[in-house]
């Protein structure tokens, strides 16, 4: 369907607050329509991706400048922090197949006729960060996404994978998992490459479209952040076993893969393994040996951390953080330029409506951080820091990687934040269906681990959300083609999409950031609980009842804070608001030392290390690692705290 334009077509008006007059927040999204300016947006991704800027670089010194700029412009006290961290550069890279009928495969990018951006790709090396040097000769063995499942069915079909070169879908299990269970097989390196079947429905090859194209590689981290995210370096990351690859891998494009594809001999592969390459998927290796090499240097490079405050009234509530972040890979217009965008647009749609008179209960931080492509450096280094400076907690963070990779509309949020987000797209109208967004919006997932919501959610247990056009990965993620002809030209021209988007960030940020006391709901998170234990296999879980009865309690307690009068609870709020930020930290267990674990709620998933899992813990605990009972006694206690912290918040605002 085609996208509607217009002031008209975005938001709806009309409903009415007692006495017929127009509800204040319909009125904050009416006004939001001439405050968004997707010509501004346009020209900032236009300014940031211009050149490509890999974190570190001069170039990516130059976007911060440009961030911190247009910050300080709005009126916002702007700050910059910088740390140095030591990171891989490529220097090298090359794959030929050995013997008298072997070939050198060329693995650049090739610029494009149409799209001027390009002519920088021949020049950018495909490279996995942190990926070790290699002089890797073996046979390639085709390993459909390299999941688990995947090495049983090579095994199952006689194909041992030891001593190979494996080659794998860039799709599916997260590439640094990909790199962990192929060194578990005892592969000596790994090629990834992205495949044409799971990108969707099929479209024309970019820049006439936006499909993929022969040469596209899509660059990216092989660190294990699903184990801890942030620099490596750092003492916490020495103590953690496994976080660094052992395996040389290289990204490769379609191409290249095709022509390892119809080297490998063996039986024909199952038809869920088969791609959209018009050669054989075969179970089994190449006849030739192929000769991988990658060579690249460490070098210090300095990271910066843009914040920027719209101070609130009560100086002491926990604040609200709206991010993104600026280092990509190549030019990066859509991740994570147009997600820096849009959090810049609504930087400016916020200090603009505090002009008009508009004035948050706790304070709005924009925050923009560098090194994510890495492994998150930069958010983990802020968090990590607030953490250790005992600073006053947060109240929620709201995350933009990229404003649109595709038309539909996504949105992760944790346990807590999905009502006020429904009340939020209750007032905006999809540009493309031309409905309201709270009726063709999917089920709300979970956020992931795999961008800089992880150290929020792992490490600070911050409520947390993902917003953005897209759930699916776009053709030129990580390549030299994603770059701002990509975004303006193919994929939201006139930048529809991106300021839907920053209108819907603008006003749910409003209304968190308005809110008298921490803006979630934990009779979410009790509801939350209840579905997802009852998924799980409780047979084997002590004391099941005990816990259900304590998630009942949980409910209880919440629903006698959220049917207490508004009146009572606003006035008690600077009193009671601890309360309820305590309630919420007890599902955070700052003791554990295993990442996955110190967020009873939401963790990385064992399986794919970039998705969440709920109620990690317990669900590592039932799967037979021996600590059923410790991980039910830590949920008991945190339920038990939470319910204590509420009850006393209502004893407080009742006796208001």
């Amino acid at each position: 369907m085609r996208r509607r334009t217009g002031a008209a077509a975005i938001l709806v008006f009309g409903t009415l607050a007692a006495c017929g007059r127009p509800d204040p927040l319909e009125r904050r999204a009416a006004r939001l329509e001439s405050l968004v300016d997707a010509r501004r947006i346009e020209r900032t991704v236009g300014t940031l991706a211009r050149v490509p800027h890999r974190a570190g670089s001069p170039a990516q010194r130059a976007v911060v400048h440009a961030a911190v700029e247009a910050l300080r412009a709005y009126g916002l006290e702007t700050t910059v922090a910088a740390h140095t961290a030591d990171l891989p550069e490529p220097v090298e890279a090359s794959l030929v197949v050995e013997g008298s009928a072997g070939r050198a495969f060329d693995l650049t990018e090739h610029a494009l006729p149409g799209d001027p951006y390009s002519e920088a790709a021949p020049r950018e090396i495909p490279y996995f960060a942190w990926a070790p040097d290699g002089d890797v000769s073996a046979r390639v063995v085709y390993a459909n996404h390299g999941a688990r499942e995947d090495y049983e069915r090579l095994r199952q079909a006689g194909v041992s994978v030891k001593g190979s070169i494996v080659l794998a879908r860039s799709q599916g299990v997260c590439r640094a998992m990909k790199s962990l269970l192929a060194e578990d097989e005892g592969a000596r390196a790994l090629l990834l490459y992205p495949e044409r079947r799971d990108l969707g429905i099929v479209k024309p090859d970019f820049p006439a479209g936006p499909y993929l194209n022969p040469w596209t590689v899509q660059r990216g981290s092989m660190l294990r952040y699903f184990l801890r995210p942030g620099d490596p370096d750092c003492a916490a990351g020495r103590e953690i076993p496994r976080l660094r690859p052992v395996l040389p891998a290289l990204p490769v494009s379609e191409t290249v893969a095709k022509d390892l594809l119809g080297r490998v001999e063996g039986a024909a592969a199952p038809e869920d393994w088969t791609g959209w390459l018009k050669v054989p998927y075969r179970l089994g290796a190449t006849r030739e040996t192929v000769r991988l090499r990658t060579r690249s240097r460490t070098e210090a490079r300095i990271l910066f951390n843009v914040t920027a405050t719209l101070a609130g009234r009560r100086p002491g509530a926990a604040a609200v953080v709206v991010g993104g972040h600026t280092d990509a890979w190549v030019n990066g217009a859509v991740d994570p330029v147009s997600g820096a965008a849009v959090v810049l647009e609504t930087a400016a749609a916020l200090s603009a409506l505090a002009k008009e008179g508009w004035k948050p209960e706790r304070d709005v931080v924009f925050a923009l951080f560098d090194g994510e492509e890495y492994g998150m450096l930069g958010s983990t280094r802020w968090v990590e820091q607030r953490l250790v400076a005992h600073a006053a907690p947060l109240s929620a963070f709201l995350y933009v990687d990229s404003s649109v990779r595709a038309l539909d509309f996504m949105a992760d949020a944790s346990p807590g934040l999905t009502e006020s987000l429904d009340g939020t797209l209750r007032r905006v109208v999809d540009p493309v269906s031309g409905h309201l967004l709270l009726a063709v919006r999917p089920v709300v997932q979970f956020p992931g681990f795999s961008g800089d919501t992880s150290p929020f959610l792992g490490l600070g247990g911050v409520p947390s959300a993902q917003l953005g056009f897209g759930r699916r990965t776009y053709a030129q993620y990580h390549s030299a083609y994603d770059d701002p002809y990509l975004l303006g030209k193919v994929l939201d021209p006139g930048y529809v999409m991106s300021a839907t988007l920053a209108r819907i960030l603008t006003l749910w940020t409003s209304v968190l950031a308005e809110s008298p006391e921490p803006p979630w709901r934990l009779s979410e998170v009790a509801t939350f609980l209840t579905d997802e234990l009852s998924k799980l296999g409780l047979a084997r879980l002590p004391r099941r009842s005990e816990v259900f009865a304590a998630v009942v309690r949980l409910r209880l307690a919440a629903r006698q804070w959220e049917s207490l009068d508004a009146a009572r609870r606003r006035a008690s709020a600077q009193r009671t608001e601890p309360f309820l930020l305590e309630a919420m930290a007890a599902f955070l267990d700052p003791a554990e030392t295993e990442f996955a674990r110190r967020n009873l709620l939401l963790g990385p998933s064992a399986e794919t290390g970039c998705g969440t899992e709920t109620l990690p813990g317990l669900r590592r605990a039932l799967r037979g690692d021996g600590r059923v009972e410790a991980e039910t006694g830590r949920l008991l206690r945190a339920l038990k705290t939470a319910e204590e912290k509420l009850r006393e918040a209502v004893r407080i605002a009742a006796g208001n």
